[in-house]
């Protein structure tokens, strides 16, 4: 929330008093990192008139031509986001094909600047129509725009000048509620999350709360025998790239909950899932570049996680 400390919020001050009391003596040494993480990552809110740069309309067009041609795909409104002068539905689209016993969730476009991630996820929706046996074995979910006015203006936050990416511990974001009352009572065995950065030079992958970096590992490989660069200096708070791989504890994922910064795929896999990534791509790069690393990565942990 801009001009505001998130750290002022009274859930997250209950939150760090519950935090004091058990470990008091370890948060004083942490309390120089904790300031930085609670630095307000939101912007002033935009005006209504801000300059439109996708057409929000010939996406949706295109996305339910897609569906209509499918048995197995089907569109449906997860919520309605609506501010001054604009109405957007945010949509999910169900694959279901016969026998499926197991359930995947892939998103993009939680920061409106980084449309590759979208275009992923319709393109992968497509090659499901075309392609009906690609998932044969999985149900998927799919969210390609979880901020469809950022999309549409080409900006990282919503409309309120909220990052969407940093409201998954206190929902004070339209988005961020549509998605929790969609994820509610439901459990994933996989979530993909599709970013990118225009600040790195290569390709990185986070995985979170899970020991085993085997998988991750594998991706790194694959992308880097494609000929593409590994992104070796992403700095956060408290976590780093190394060759390429950000491994997020859960400790960490607590932490950033209690500083009220947790990101749609912390909350995923706190809440919904065991085993969650979020692929990044650096912008620098042509779409179709992009697009090859989000396929190819997607496809290499889909068919390890849901074998």
């Amino acid at each position: 929330m801009a001009g505001k400390n998130p750290c002022g919020h009274p859930v997250v001050r209950r939150r760090m008093a519950q935090l004091m009391k058990t470990v008091g003596p370890v948060i004083l040494l942490l309390f120089p990192i904790l300031l930085l993480s609670c630095a307000s990552g939101h912007h002033e809110p935009f005006a209504e008139n801000t300059p439109i740069a996708r057409d929000l309309g010939a996406f949706e067009k295109e996305l339910r031509a897609i569906c209509d041609g499918s048995e197995f795909l089907e569109m449906e409104a997860a919520g309605l986001v609506e501010y001054d002068g604009f109405s957007a539905t945010i949509w999910v689209v169900r694959y279901r094909p016969p026998g499926a016993d197991r359930l995947g969730l892939i998103t993009g476009g939680v920061h409106g600047n980084e449309p590759a991630g979208s275009a992923w996820v319709a393109e992968l929706t497509e090659r499901l129509a075309q392609e009906p046996g690609l998932c044969e074995d999985s149900n998927l979910d799919l969210i390609p725009l979880v901020n469809p006015w950022g999309w549409s203006r080409n900006i990282r936050y919503n409309r309120d000048g909220k990052d969407i990416n940093r409201d998954f511990a206190s929902f004070e974001t339209q988005e961020a509620r549509i998605l929790k009352g969609l994820f509610a009572s439901r459990e994933y065995d996989l979530v993909i999350d599709h970013h990118e950065d225009p600040d790195a030079l290569g390709f990185y992958l986070y995985q979170y709360a899970k020991r085993d970096t085997s998988i991750g590992r594998e991706v790194i490989r694959e992308i880097r025998s494609l000929g593409y660069p590994i992104e070796q200096d992403v700095r956060m708070v408290i976590l780093r790239t190394r060759d390429g791989l950000i491994d997020a504890p859960r400790w960490g994922l607590r932490y950033m909950r209690l500083t009220g910064q947790l990101s749609l795929t912390n909350y995923l896999r706190l809440e919904h899932s065991e085993e969650v990534y979020t692929i990044e791509t650096p912008t620098r790069l042509s779409m179709e570049h992009r697009l090859r690393m989000h396929g190819r990565a997607l496809e290499l942990i889909f068919h390890v996680v849901m074998k």
